[in-house]
């Protein structure tokens, strides 16, 4: 009777790690989803923004460029305070411009390193997902 309790303890106490560490795997690839799922709602988020920043930029680019038109205009006509307040105007927009490129240059950058990360976060959920038996 002790030599069956005895076995019984030690098969319980060899299975139940195994269990354990198997159903702490899946709860961590599960997290890991979880985490992945968010990274690739914010990636796509960053794109859309990205789109919405280049097109503002874009824009903004053709209003700067009628502006040197009709500064070339007034320059044309002899109208030189009006040329010297437009240039003005036109260099103010200008330098905004390229305040925001320099940002979107920036956010383009970020995004990259987040799919990088989000890459590396799928192998490492991969590798462990491959090691649950």
């Amino acid at each position: 009777m002790k030599s069956k309790l005895f076995i019984a303890a030690m098969v319980a106490a060899v299975t139940l790690p195994v269990f354990a560490q198997s159903s702490t795997a899946v709860d961590q690839v599960k997290q890991d989803n979880a985490q992945i799922r968010k990274d690739n709602r914010d990636i796509r988020k960053d794109v859309h923004d990205l789109s919405h920043d280049k097109k503002e930029i874009a824009a903004e680019r053709k209003q700067v460029n009628a502006d040197q038109r009709a500064e070339d205009r007034d320059i044309k006509h002899g109208n030189m305070a009006a040329a010297e307040k437009m240039e003005k105007h036109r260099e103010r927009d200008q330098r905004e411009l390229q305040h925001e490129k320099h940002d979107l240059k920036h956010d383009v950058a970020d995004l990259k390193q987040d799919r990088k990360e989000r890459h590396q976060d799928v192998k490492k959920r991969d590798q462990a997902a491959s090691e649950i038996k």
